[in-house]
């Protein structure tokens, strides 16, 4: 099948060579997007990468999909994919009530630990790690459907154009025509 003379689609496409290597290289730009998505997901900070900080929160604000508190000394602090801690959250005027949380940061002002004052953690490094994870389901799912559907249209264009008289004449229109002839 692949010596010298080969031509990718048999001669139906009217660029084989050019949606050949676009098809090449969309599944290989789905696939790195997809493992890049996964790898961040299960990507975990560890305590040396944040700094601990001893606070109370007097406002909060909220902001897509972020939570952003504000110490009495002016800094924000922000719990990235809030609504996805299970409920802890949903009614964040409860972090506003003075008490004082011990809390690890990034350096961006992300919170990755939180401990109320009496011991309970409200975030851990797994916990952030799992709310974010969650966030990001329709991301991968999304993701996989369309290397898989990608996938699927590079072999389905190899096979039609192999035996283009089996299939019928619509399969072949979607698959080769030009936009001006899909369309007449």
């Amino acid at each position: 099948m692949f010596n010298i003379d080969w031509e990718p689609f048999n001669g139906m496409a009217h660029r084989p060579w050019l949606m050949f290597l676009g098809l090449i290289f969309c599944i290989i730009a789905w696939a790195a997007g997809l493992f890049l998505c996964i790898f961040s997901g299960y990507n975990v900070t560890s305590e040396n990468e944040t700094t601990f900080v001893e606070t109370s929160f007097v406002a909060y604000e909220t902001s897509k999909d972020e939570l952003h508190l504000s110490a009495p000394t002016g800094e924000i602090y922000i719990i990235n994919s809030y609504t996805y801690y299970n409920g802890n959250f949903d009614n964040p005027t409860f972090l506003c009530n003075g008490e004082t949380y011990c809390i690890r940061v990034s350096n961006a002002g992300y919170i990755y630990s939180m401990t109320n004052s009496t011991g309970n953690h409200l975030i851990t490094f797994e916990s952030e790690r799992e709310a974010y994870r969650n966030s990001q389901r329709v991301a991968v799912v999304l993701m996989a459907v369309m290397l898989l559907l990608t996938i699927a249209h590079f072999v389905l264009a190899l096979v039609v154009s192999n035996n283009s008289e089996w299939y019928p004449t619509w399969l072949v229109k979607i698959l080769f025509a030009n936009a001006s002839e899909f369309w007449s």
